[in-house]
């Protein structure tokens, strides 16, 4: 019997999704980088419509609805782009983020995991795994991954900082760039989180603080503010300042405060370096709100911070209280903890400030912030130059 010839031809090749051509892609690309949200998010929309099966507009559509602030809903986006992309490293890593923004610690791993697996050199993704990991008690795991990372970055403060708190190692302040890298990642959610998850509220205090000491009536201070991050001090000192000067490590914590438009001089530095470079005497104040649990030695900073100061000028900070759980005596000026932030000894306080001349005006216990459910137990000091 004869048979149709069909039956034995070559299949025809399935049809290939449409994907966006370059410019198409190029143009939605150029609003996220710029930071026009909304137009990216409304043009990578588009390219899901007309490019359903293109995983690149689901991709940047997830990332422009999380830098919105949207995490649960930029979610759907992501997981279509990892579904359409399985080997597109990136999706997984940033579907693996947006699980950790919410707290989905494994979800996150799994992303992590398979990001790994698809470019296992991705200095992004072993922080990212690692961190998770970290957050999920899985130390030995999360160390072993910074070492790993080490290895390939010998010089990173970073891994260097977080090995050395997890292993109980001490040190006498973090890295440079263990502070950027971090709150350059931390500078789009700083403010909601400190505020609203953490119940953060040290910059008023500290300013109310300062009332009571100088009087209400003080409002023209030339003022300093170390660790400025994204401007919560500079916000609260604003009705009492004439001139305030910002420093941070971190640019984006910056871009941040300089849009609040309360400082006179934005600096990108280390504070001790920052200060070396200022002329004696030309600060009425001084605060540091919450800035000396990333510096555990407060010697040199101290010591700079008495140079600024006129005569009988003020240093507001904050610290984390050192403490023992068996509440034995603290023998330590300072240490590392397992947050990777350090807390000093009132004793080693005091001899700070007797030794630069300082007088103790207010020594203030306060909680700090809420962690985990657990307040973290600090001091507002104020000294006198």
């Amino acid at each position: 019997m004869p048979t149709s010839s069909h039956v034995f031809s070559r299949p025809q090749a399935a049809a290939q999704p449409a994907l966006a051509n370059d410019l198409e892609r190029q143009i939605a690309l150029t609003f996220y980088q710029q930071g026009k949200l909304a137009e990216a998010e409304k043009s990578s929309r588009d390219l899901t419509t007309r490019y359903p099966q293109d995983g690149f507009g689901w991709k940047l559509l997830g990332a422009a609805i999380k830098q919105q602030g949207r995490a649960q809903e930029a979610i759907t986006a992501m997981q279509m782009a990892a579904k359409l992309s399985p080997m597109d490293w990136e999706a997984f890593n940033n579907l693996g983020s947006t699980h950790r923004s919410l707290n989905n610690l494994a979800f996150a791993e799994a992303c992590y995991q398979h990001a790994l697996q698809v470019k296992p050199d991705s200095l992004e993704c072993m922080d990212n795994m690692a961190d998770v990991l970290r957050l999920q008690g899985k130390v030995k795991e999360a160390v072993a991954l910074y070492q790993r990372r080490l290895s390939l970055t010998p010089n990173d403060g970073h891994a260097q900082h977080l090995i050395a708190m997890l292993t109980g190692q001490q040190t006498t302040k973090a890295p440079a760039d263990y502070v950027s890298r971090t709150f350059d990642v931390y500078a789009d959610e700083f403010d909601q989180h400190l505020t609203g998850t953490l119940a953060y509220d040290v910059p008023n205090q500290l300013a109310q603080l300062l009332q009571v000491c100088a009087g209400t009536d003080k409002t023209d201070w030339n003022a300093l503010d170390l660790g400025c991050g994204t401007g919560l001090v500079g916000v609260a000192l604003a009705p009492l300042v004439a001139q305030l000067v910002g420093v941070d490590l971190s640019g984006r914590m910056l871009e941040r405060a300089q849009a609040r438009q309360v400082y006179q001089r934005l600096v990108q530095d280390d504070v001790v370096h920052m200060m070396q470079q200022e002329a004696a005497h030309s600060f009425d104040l001084v605060v540091a709100a919450d800035v000396f649990i990333y510096i555990g030695q407060l010697d040199e900073t101290v010591k700079e911070v008495k140079r600024l100061l006129h005569p009988q000028g003020l240093l507001a900070f904050s610290i984390e209280n050192l403490d023992t759980s068996d509440q034995s005596p603290v023998t330590e000026d300072f240490r590392l903890n397992s947050t990777g932030r350090y807390s000093q000894s009132r004793a080693y306080l005091d001899k700070l400030a007797q030794q630069n001349g300082f007088v103790v005006r207010e020594v203030h216990p306060t909680v700090l912030r809420v962690e985990n459910g657990q307040p973290v137990q600090g001091s507002l000091v104020i000294w006198q130059a």
